[in-house]
C-alpha cells in the first residue's frame, strides 16, 4: 500500500519551503503583502526561524498576519449557515456541509465566520485530525458554528494557501504539543497559535503553490480511492473470518483443552489474590448473562462471560500536556499504527514518580480509544522500546496471563464487538465510551489452548490475504 499520508505531508513541507515552485521576480515580494497588512510597522520575523525560505518570502507571526475570530454582524432574521463539528471533514479534505438557520440562532453563543474565512478545530482529536475548511457558499455569506473553531481572516493572503498551512505537520505538531485541559477536552493554546511563524510567499506564488499542491493531491486522492476499495474488500473478508473464529468455526474443539469454565475459575482465584493484596480493586457485580440475550451459539466447552469478569483492570490513561523533552514519554492514539508505536512522534510528559508505575506501558497491553472519531479502535502494543505511559484518551485493559491478549485483540475487531460498542456509546459533541460499557460487553471465551489455535489460524490466513 502506498503511504499517501506521508506523501501529502512531504508535499506541504516542500511547498512551504519554496521548493515546489519557481520564484519569479515579477511576483514582487512578501514584503509588499506585509506592508499592506500593516503599514505602521514591519511585522517580518527575523529571529528563531524554523527553516530557510526564498529571499522573496518572509516569516511573520500568525497573529500579525490574520484577524483571529473576527466579528461578523448581520440582522437576526437573515438566513445563515450553521456548521457543527460533525459536518466538517477531516484529513486533507476541506469539504463541509451546513444547515440553514436564522442568524440570531446560528450566531448565538457560537463561532462566527463569513465567506473566505479559514476555520480549524482547536480541540482534540479534531485538531490533529485536521478538521478545517474554507468558508464559501454560505447563505448571505455568513455562518455560525461549533465553539471549538478558530477563524482566520486576511484578504491579502490567498485562503487556499492559508488552509494548506494549517494542514502542514509542523502546525499540527506545534498545536498538539501545547494541549491543555481535562481528558477528552484538551485544546490548542491561544498563545501558540498567535506566535506560530508563517512562511509568506508573494501572492502570485501562493496561487502557483496551491495549484501544485492540488494537482498532486488529486492524484493521491485517486490512489486513496483505489486503495480504499481494495481495503474494504479485505476488511469485509477479515471481519467474516474473525466472526467465524469467535464462534468456534475456524478451529477444532479438543477434549484435552479442558473447558472455559475451568479457565474462568482459575482467573477468579488469581483476581481474588490481587484484590486481597490491594493491587486491584474489587469490581461491582455485573448483570447476569441470560440465555435470551446470547447472539449466537458457541461450542459446549466455551463460556459466555462479561468483559469485566475477564479483565484485572480497565484503566483510564494519564492526563498531562505533551512536552518536547523529559524522562517519560506519553503514547497517544496517533502514535500507534498497525499495533506498533511510532516512537519518533511520541512526546514526553511530566509525571510524578509515584504515578509512573500505575500508567507504565507494557508489551501486550491492549489500548482502547475512548473518545472522538477513533472511539472503539483498539491497539495491541506488541513491544515497548522506551519507558512510557499511555495518554488520557486511551483505556488500558489488563488480563490474566492465562488469556491470550491477541485473542482479545481479534475479538475487538469483530462485528459483534462493534455492535456492542455502538449500543453503549454516548452521543455527545464527540462520541464517548467508558469502562462501564466495556465491562458489560459479552465475550465468547474458549479454553486457552484453543485461543492460541484461533490466533495462529487467523494470523496464517490474514498473512495470505494481506500479501
Amino acid at each position: 500500500m502506498i503511504d499517501t499520508f506521508a506523501i501529502r505531508c512531504s508535499i506541504l513541507r516542500l511547498a512551504f519551503s519554496g521548493k515546489l515552485t519557481d520564484q519569479i521576480s515579477t511576483d514582487g515580494t512578501a514584503a509588499d503583502i506585509l506592508a499592506r497588512i500593516n503599514s505602521k510597522k514591519d511585522i517580518r520575523q527575523n529571529e528563531s526561524l524554523p527553516y530557510p525560505i526564498p529571499d522573496s518570502w518572509a516569516w511573520a507571526k500568525l497573529a500579525d498576519l490574520y484577524k483571529i475570530n473576527p466579528k461578523v454582524e448581520a440582522d437576526g432574521g437573515t438566513d445563515a449557515a450553521f456548521i457543527p463539528m460533525e459536518r466538517i471533514s477531516g484529513g486533507f479534505c476541506k469539504d463541509f456541509t451546513f444547515e440553514t438557520q436564522k442568524w440570531e440562532q446560528a450566531a448565538k453563543n457560537h463561532t462566527k465566520f463569513e465567506d473566505n474565512d479559514v476555520a480549524f478545530a482547536k480541540i482534540t482529536p479534531c485538531f490533529e485530525n485536521r478538521k478545517s475548511f474554507i468558508a464559501h457558499g454560505l447563505p448571505n455569506g455568513i455562518g455560525g458554528g461549533t465553539t471549538e473553531l478558530i477563524i482566520l481572516r486576511q484578504k491579502e493572503m490567498l485562503p487556499e494557501y492559508t488552509y494548506y498551512l494549517l494542514l502542514d505537520q509542523r502546525f499540527i505538531n506545534a498545536g498538539t504539543a501545547s494541549y491543555k485541559g481535562t481528558v477528552g477536552q484538551q485544546r490548542v493554546q491561544s498563545d501558540v497559535i498567535k506566535n506560530y511563524p508563517i512562511p509568506v510567499a508573494p501572492y502570485a506564488e501562493q496561487q502557483r503553490i496551491v495549484n501544485k499542491i492540488e494537482q498532486v493531491f488529486s492524484v493521491l486522492d485517486t490512489i486513496d480511492a483505489l486503495q480504499t476499495s481494495y481495503s474494504e474488500n479485505l476488511t469485509a473478508l477479515k471481519s467474516k473470518l474473525i466472526d467465524a473464529a469467535i464462534q468456534g468455526k475456524l478451529t477444532e474443539q479438543l477434549s484435552e483443552d479442558g473447558t472455559a469454565e475451568e479457565l474462568y475459575q482459575q482467573i477468579l482465584i488469581e483476581k481474588q489474590e490481587l484484590i486481597n493484596q490491594g493491587i486491584i480493586n474489587k469490581e461491582k457485580p455485573l448483570p447476569e448473562i441470560k440465555r435470551d440475550i446470547l447472539p449466537f451459539s458457541i461450542p459446549s466447552n466455551w463460556k459466555w462471560i462479561r468483559w469485566g469478569e475477564l479483565s484485572y483492570q480497565i484503566q483510564y490513561g494519564y492526563n498531562a500536556p505533551a512536552k518536547e523533552s523529559g524522562r517519560i514519554k506519553m503514547v497517544r492514539i496517533t502514535d500507534i499504527q498497525g499495533n506498533k508505536v511510532n516512537w519518533t512522534t511520541v512526546p514526553y510528559c511530566d509525571i510524578d514518580e509515584e504515578s509512573i508505575e500505575s500508567y507504565r506501558l507494557h508489551s501486550n497491553d491492549i489500548l482502547f480509544a475512548r473518545t472522538g472519531a477513533t472511539v472503539g479502535k483498539s491497539y495491541l502494543v506488541e513491544s515497548v522500546e522506551e519507558d512510557a505511559v499511555f495518554a488520557g484518551y486511551l483505556i488500558r485493559t489488563s488480563y490474566s496471563p492465562r488469556l491470550s491478549a491477541k485473542y482479545m485483540k481479534f475479538f475487538m475487531e469483530s462485528d459483534f464487538y462493534w455492535k456492542q460498542l455502538r449500543d453503549g456509546t454516548t452521543a455527545t459533541a464527540q462520541p464517548n465510551c467508558n469502562a462501564k460499557t466495556l465491562s458489560k460487553m459479552l465475550v465468547p471465551l474458549p479454553p486457552i489452548a484453543e485461543q492460541l489455535r484461533i490466533v495462529e489460524k487467523l494470523d496464517e490466513i490474514l498473512k495470505v490475504i494481506n500479501t
